[in-house]
């Protein structure tokens, strides 16, 4: 997922639609959903309460809405970059390694997200979102099928489970502390492990939290 420019986000016409989900965004990410009020927004993008409810009805909507399209194009960039790997360990290397490294070369869009993601979800509307937020899950456990065909389905989504688990702890670490730089060989490490997993003797099991035959 290709950073945005400074110079990018400054062309944009202060109170458009675009505006207001890039003030959001930035908000959502530095004091959560409960804690930013439309006029919060409103007044960081230059905007007018009518123009936030014109454009997307309430907060809720506004934040379904700024998930779908971030949400996206995080998806639809990690896709692009799996695309490229041609073993299971690769796979696992490069998801880890996108997604360190969209905590340091995008850390408002990567802190909203991962918040979103892997933070607390009292006050997130989830229904709208439930279904959206496994995208990435599908997308790697799809080519780790892919670049893997003789093995066992149980093992692939024992090692999606497994890599979500393991880059849960930085992502926290991200969330709670801005630690955005973390060891080179953590990636390479972590997916060894992985990949270890899905040849290995030992038993698996995995989350039921979605089925893969979404395809």
């Amino acid at each position: 997922m290709a950073p945005k420019t400074q110079s990018a986000a400054s062309e944009r016409p202060v109170g458009t639609r675009d505006a207001i989900l890039d003030a959001a965004e930035k908000l959502f990410a530095e004091r959560g959903f409960a804690g930013t009020s439309v006029r919060d927004i409103v007044r960081d993008s230059h905007s007018s309460p009518p123009s936030l409810y014109h454009f997307f009805g309430s907060k809720e909507n506004l934040l379904v809405e700024l998930v779908a399209d971030r949400y996206a194009s995080y998806c639809d960039a990690l896709e692009s970059e799996l695309a490229s790997a041609s073993s299971a360990f690769e796979v696992c290397k490069q998801l880890l390694d996108f997604t360190l490294g969209n905590m340091e070369q995008q850390p408002h869009t990567a802190k909203f997200l991962f918040s979103i993601m892997f933070g607390p979800q009292q006050d997130i509307p989830k229904e709208p979102l439930r279904e959206l937020l496994v995208r990435w899950e599908l997308i790697v456990q799809r080519r780790l099928r892919e670049v893997a065909p003789d093995v066992a389905d149980d093992r692939i989504a024992f090692a999606r489970t497994m890599l979500n688990g393991l880059i849960t702890p930085p992502v926290l670490l991200f969330l709670t502390s801005g630690t955005a730089v973390f060891p080179r060989d953590l990636s390479t490490c972590f997916a060894l492990r992985v990949a270890d997993a899905l040849t290995d003797q030992h038993p698996v099991c995995a989350l039921p939290s979605f089925s893969i035959d979404q395809d």
